[in-house]
């Protein structure tokens, strides 16, 4: 009967005492909890009092907002001075992100690396403006870019970051942080003809406080991804920024990120075909294969290949069939490039193509160097490949020059065919070892 009661009172025991653990286990989470808000709210509030103390701030955001939200006013209103505003509060908020400035060296060699931009370190502009359409641009024009076609980034030399030029209240939750300051919105605006105009008040944007976060977030996850080497920005940024992370391979070159090569070409819409390739599919795929630097050279992404390769097998071939088409009925119809721009894109990718032919899993006979050889060299390219010697390219001269010397496979089926050989017509030819109607 003792042991008995002993027992049930040790059991209650430790029932409270393990009672007493869950809870100092829960208050102790609780206060942590808040002492994590206290942190992240004295640092919030701290990042607001350095933003309200820079200089001009008031006068700038008072006059844009005032202005308005209707882009087509932007260019006409806005002038060095808000980029001037506009890059101090971003540079705050970076700080206050734990961005990692980076030195002028690396800055210089990434920008280099990723947009092909060399900075001019005796150049006395503050901001340089990068465009996806390689435009050397030396305007004094600041203006918020909506186009879908042309995306603008400024490089913010001397303070090593990035930024597109966004209005105040785009970065800036101005309704929120000057909550007792009354701003002047008027529904119209007088332009400088003294013609009144309606225009869109910001107060009165749906979601405004939504978008300035995502706002913040782009401009924090930019940086963090491309100069400080943080690959946990890849997610965010492909959901949230898709838009300019394929800029960078697509528009840019920069293919150095396998991870996002990857990306890109998996999200480019390359549909099987059979005949022929539609005339857009292949003109997104000249955009993965090579790009135009500012000074008018061709710069073939290498990487671009060696991915497509890695992808390729002898039953998974569309990205094989591709280029062989870009080869055979586009490439020469890409107006913007002459004849020798032309001849170093040819170059590459036949050299890629031809290693097709040396593959037993393969063999695409006369596909790649053979149909060129015969039915898009008139001489021209060859003059060019010699001219430059072969580019480089170990076994190119080895390669077309035994293609030349091949006989035709298709001498004694032209009149099978619609015309000149297509790269399907070599596709089938190898997988049955004889011509296919």
């Amino acid at each position: 009967m003792k042991i008995n009661l002993i027992i049930a009172i040790l059991i209650v025991f430790l029932y409270n005492c393990n009672e007493d653990k869950i809870s100092y286990s829960k208050k102790n989470k609780t206060r942590e909890k808040s002492m994590v808000e206290e942190r992240k709210g004295a640092k919030e509030n701290r990042k607001i009092r350095n933003i309200k103390e820079i200089p001009d701030l008031l006068n700038t955001l008072r006059n844009q907002v005032k202005i308005g939200a209707n882009t087509k006013f932007f260019s006409n209103f806005y002038s060095k001075k808000d980029f001037d505003v506009l890059v101090s509060i971003e540079e705050i908020i970076l700080k206050s992100s734990g961005f990692e400035f980076p030195n002028q060296e690396i800055f210089d060699e990434k920008i280099k690396s990723i947009f092909g931009k060399v900075i001019d370190s005796q150049s006395e502009n503050s901001y340089l403006k990068i465009s996806s359409l390689k435009e050397n641009d030396k305007s004094s024009k600041y203006q918020y870019d909506y186009s879908n076609i042309n995306s603008n980034v400024y490089i913010v030399d001397k303070k090593n970051f990035i930024t597109s030029f966004l209005p105040l209240p785009y970065i800036l939750d101005y309704q929120n942080i000057y909550r007792d300051i009354p701003f002047e919105e008027p529904p119209y605006i007088i332009d400088s003809m003294g013609e009144i105009t309606m225009t869109l008040r910001w107060k009165d944007i749906e979601e405004l406080p939504q978008q300035v976060n995502i706002n913040q977030k782009v401009l924090i996850s930019r940086n963090k991804y491309l100069f400080n080497d943080d690959s946990s920005q890849f997610s965010w940024l492909i959901k949230h920024d898709s838009r300019f992370m394929r800029s960078l391979v697509i528009d840019f070159g920069y293919t150095e990120d396998k991870k996002l090569l990857k990306w890109v070409i998996e999200n480019t819409k390359l549909p099987n075909f059979y005949k022929h390739a539609n005339d857009n599919d292949l003109e997104e795929l000249g955009k993965l294969l090579w790009t135009k630097d500012y000074d008018g050279n061709v710069h073939i992404n290498q990487n671009t290949l060696d991915v497509f390769k890695e992808l390729s097998t002898p039953n998974k071939n569309l990205y094989i069939m591709y280029i062989a088409e870009y080869l055979a009925n586009k490439l020469e119809h890409e107006k913007e490039l002459n004849i020798s721009l032309k001849a170093k894109i040819a170059a590459y990718l036949l050299y890629w193509g031809e290693s097709f032919k040396y593959d037993k899993c393969y063999n695409y006979n006369q596909m790649f160097m053979g149909h060129f050889y015969r039915y898009k060299d008139d001489g021209r390219y060859e003059k060019e490949f010699k001219k430059n010697n072969y580019y480089g390219l170990h076994k190119f001269k080895e390669w077309y020059e035994a293609s030349k010397r091949e006989k035709n496979i298709f001498n004694h089926y032209d009149y099978y065919l619609e015309g000149v050989p297509q790269p399907i017509d070599y596709y089938l030819y190898s997988k049955n070892n004889k011509y296919v109607i």
